[in-house]
């Protein structure tokens, strides 16, 4: 790096360091109240800096910081909580699909004629393709639906089965 560009990152961490101290509090708040998450909302700021930065870095002129921040700021928050929900999904475990207490020898039949009484047609079609090991991208490809989609319904399939599961169990 020439000198010319070693004052010119000076002056953008400047910047940075500027529009930190003047907006970082009403970005925080904004991010907390987004996601009632401390940790969620400070990894939010902190993404939200350095995207600035970085912008800034490409030369790109931001006219309004604080509109611009609290976008990015709620961008991150949305990209991150929909990739956790999607990665949150639950997956179906072989100890609660072996207290479904299916008996080996009726075969895949009797299970899919169960799974079918129990979910919704586009949550046993998910289920269905996933267990044939698609991924959430295929999955959605297949049935013309989007990835957070996938997740939603994969997720409610584990919900009904735990329901399912623990009626079972009591009775």
């Amino acid at each position: 790096m020439n000198s010319a560009e070693e004052t010119g990152t000076e002056v953008l961490r400047q910047e940075t360091l500027e529009v930190y101290q003047e907006l970082s509090g009403a970005i925080t708040a904004y991010a907390f109240r987004l996601t009632s998450n401390v940790g969620l909302a400070q990894d939010a700021v902190q993404e939200t800096f350095l995207r600035f930065f970085l912008v800034r870095m490409q030369g790109t002129a931001i006219r309004n910081p604080s509109a611009w921040l609290h976008r990015v700021a709620h961008n991150y928050i949305c990209e991150t909580v929909r990739s956790s929900a999607v990665q949150a999904c639950v997956s179906l475990d072989e100890e609660a699909l072996g207290r479904m207490q299916v008996a080996p020898e009726t075969g895949n039949i009797e299970w899919e004629q169960a799974f079918k009484n129990l979910l919704a047609p586009r949550e046993f079609e998910c289920l269905r393709l996933r267990t044939e090991g698609l991924d959430y991208i295929e999955i959605a490809d297949t049935m013309s639906i989007r990835p957070g989609t996938v997740g939603a319904l994969l997720h409610r399939v584990g919900q009904k089965m735990r329901l399912a599961l623990r009626r079972k169990g009591s009775q």
